[in-house]
């Protein structure tokens, strides 16, 4: 006979499950700051040193001037490319 999903899962209701026994999930603190991917990014090529790949350039925007040149759809659209989610 070949197992089947069916023969080899069994889903249990959550009643049936020690609450000892259930992960919990560690708490996201929304106030504590967290790194940027630039920061993330420039601690790994600092670590890696001559390791990292020569083809990854990491440039952070200097300042918002940069963009005060342009016309403003282009800065909105530019903007909005820039942000880091």
């Amino acid at each position: 006979m070949r197992p089947t999903l069916v023969r080899l899962v069994r889903v249990l209701p959550r009643s049936q499950v020690d609450p000892a026994l259930r992960p919990v999930p560690a708490p996201i603190r929304s106030d504590a700051p967290r790194p940027s991917l630039i920061e993330i990014l420039q601690k790994r090529q600092e670590e890696a040193g001559a390791d990292f790949p020569s083809n990854i350039r990491i440039e952070a925007l200097e300042a918002k001037t940069a963009l005060r040149g342009l016309p403003r759809e282009a800065r909105k659209t530019l903007a909005a490319m820039l942000k880091e989610h």
